[in-house]
């Protein structure tokens, strides 16, 4: 249940400050997780690529993040993003459908897209939205008339709009996503030295090139922690910094890459000079 109570002048208090508005790292959610009283499955996820951390209200708008966020082609993804209201309202009233309000209110609804991608294609940047809805949802007729009025307006805008169930994600990717992830260096992480996991993650590609191809991921890093007199599971998450950095490339759609064989990754680029987090 929101915990925010929506009026016109809160509204406009919000649009004052910048909400829904600014790229990259400027951009501002018209949404946050904080603004409901009970979070459920929201999370805050932070992300190399955009400089901020996003606000997502769902698992599956967690894991469409996930994919959208490691692809090279988004070079931005701004979610809960707000459309105009007098656009959604002239949409609805055109294709006959009663155009959303608060809850326990009249105060028309302020819709909201679950992402805004700008896609680098042939040097230009183009806009690309996202719904991330469960599969129930599509037996849901508030939930589709909602949508058609999203789909509309941005058609108007000339965004193209896809709706994405989460029956249609690709779980493994997901998964295996989500474990590279997690190897970031965290908010209030203390480093055993300063550098510590970049100079790991260096020592390990330099390794990687004379190792034998056949052994496992997790035997490799088990000998990368004997080699180094370091702490179990210590290499384990310099490769999957790597793998974040993009200069050990997996198949993501191996199940369990910690078991996979050497020979199943890449090793990119020249050893020590790892490219910048979330890369393209």
């Amino acid at each position: 249940m929101a915990s925010r109570r929506w009026t016109e002048k809160k509204i406009a208090e919000l649009q004052a400050e910048g909400y829904g508005r600014g790229v990259g790292r400027d951009y501002l959610p018209w949404i946050h997780v904080r603004d409901f009283s009970s979070r459920g499955t929201s999370r805050r996820a932070p992300s190399a690529k955009t400089g901020r951390t996003h606000q997502l209200l769902s698992d599956v708008e967690y894991d469409l993040f996930l994919l959208l966020e490691w692809s090279r082609d988004f070079v931005d993804v701004r979610e809960q993003y707000p459309l105009d209201r007098d656009m959604t309202q002239d949409v609805a009233r055109s294709l006959g459908i009663r155009h959303p309000c608060y809850p326990n209110t009249h105060v028309p609804t302020v819709m909201t897209v679950d992402f805004l991608c700008t896609r680098a294609v042939s040097g230009e940047d183009d806009l690309v939205a996202f719904d991330a809805k469960r599969t129930e949802e599509a037996e849901d007729e508030n939930s589709l008339l909602k949508l058609e009025i999203q789909r509309a307006t941005l058609e108007l805008m000339g965004i193209p709009h896809h709706l994405v169930y989460h029956s249609d994600l690709p779980t493994q990717k997901v998964r295996n996503i989500d474990w590279i992830r997690d190897s970031q260096v965290k908010d209030g992480e203390v480093e055993p030295r300063q550098g510590y996991w970049t100079s790991m993650s260096i020592r390990m590609s330099q390794m990687f090139t004379g190792a034998r191809s056949n052994q496992s991921l997790a035997e490799f890093c088990a000998q990368f922690d004997a080699a180094n007199g370091a702490k179990p599971g210590t290499g384990l998450r310099a490769a999957r910094l790597l793998m974040l950095e993009r200069v050990l490339v997996p198949d993501l759609n191996l199940a369990a890459l910690e078991q996979a064989p050497l020979n199943a990754f890449r090793l990119t680029g020249s050893s020590g000079q790892l490219r910048a987090v979330g890369g393209l």
